[in-house]
């Protein structure tokens, strides 16, 4: 399936696949789950080869296996080999602590899938309104919630503004620098009421703190040298490029991308730094797989993995240099 999607769910508009199950506005955690197809349990087993360590039947490793659902051809899949302290949650279980938050109409589900095999499971919640950057600019506000079968994490939510005019997703950092929200990992994530509070003021001030970066950027005029300074920020050349005195082939990519993409010519965003910023995403989220990258391994990469960190790192690097061009 495209985008390594493994299945899905949406509100609105059907994905760019054009594949999923379409659900009403405002639906549960529960029933965009299910209308996802992602319905299905794991269980958590001795590995093969594992050896008893304790007294209390525990081994030394423990395999994740996701369990076929009743009365399909499905059959089980291993998902990742973990430690004894690793406590599955259920697909179900992992975002019922996000409920609350839909039933107040402060954000509503829009898709659903699962990664792989069901390695990674995720939930795009859209808040209500929207950053003006400039104007005919804006960036929707997105949380993008998911879970990890594989052992390697904490149920996270990562705070991803998508680009109206080009939908590119751009990745935003907490105010303590880190990458992602992390939520407790256990069966009782309920939020209680004072945490609901807490979590959408944090919301509100991390978007909000990303709607002033990203409105700097777009007074920075890109002139002189500025525009290769900031890709080699992002993408530096290696040792053997800079003996050669050559350039990254990236840079004129993203220097193409910068000037002849129509989403970045628009008034007021045209060569400046928000464009150039921008022509990264547009790369990251949307290039053409390597020999060694999957056509279906693009959405892991662009939200969860080397993409994404590459994103942030770009507007880490934007707003670095944005602060001395002011």
């Amino acid at each position: 399936m495209p985008a390594n999607v493994q299945s899905m769910a949406y509100y609105g508009e059907p994905p760019w696949h054009k594949l999923g199950t379409p659900v009403p506005l405002g639906v549960t955690t529960e029933e965009m789950i299910y209308a996802a197809g992602l319905n299905w349990d794991v269980e958590v087993r001795p590995a093969r080869g594992a050896r008893k360590i304790t007294k209390k039947e525990e081994y030394s490793r423990y395999e994740v296996v996701r369990v076929p659902r009743p009365s399909t051809e499905e059959t089980e899949v291993l998902l990742g080999v973990v430690s004894r302290r690793y406590q599955p949650l259920q697909n179900v279980e992992a975002f019922q602590f996000f409920d609350p938050i839909v039933g107040q109409r402060r954000a509503n589900f829009e898709t659903a899938g699962a990664l792989g095999e069901g390695e990674r499971i995720w939930v795009l919640a859209r808040m209500p309104g929207a950053l003006e950057i400039v104007p005919g600019d804006e960036c929707m506000k997105y949380l993008l919630l998911s879970n990890s079968h594989t052992g390697d994490g904490s149920v996270i939510v990562k705070f991803t503004p998508i680009r109206v005019v080009c939908q590119n997703t751009l990745i935003m950092s907490l105010n303590d620098g880190q990458k992602a929200y992390r939520v407790r990992h256990s069966r009782k994530m309920q939020f209680k009421l004072s945490e609901i509070s807490e979590f959408l003021a944090l919301t509100q001030e991390v978007f909000l703190k990303g709607q002033e970066a990203f409105r700097r950027l777009a007074k920075i005029e890109m002139t002189g040298d500025r525009l290769e300074k900031y890709f080699g920020a992002v993408y530096p050349p290696t040792v053997a490029q800079k003996k050669k005195g050559e350039k990254p082939e990236r840079w004129r990519v993203l220097k193409d991308l910068f000037e002849s993409r129509p989403d970045l010519q628009i008034a007021m965003v045209g060569g400046t730094l928000w464009a150039a910023y921008n022509a990264i995403t547009y790369l990251e989220d949307y290039k053409e797989p390597n020999h060694f990258e999957l056509e279906d391994q693009r959405l892991q990469r662009a939200w969860f993995g080397g993409g994404a960190d590459l994103k942030l790192k770009a507007l880490e690097k934007a707003t670095e240099l944005a602060a001395s061009w002011a």
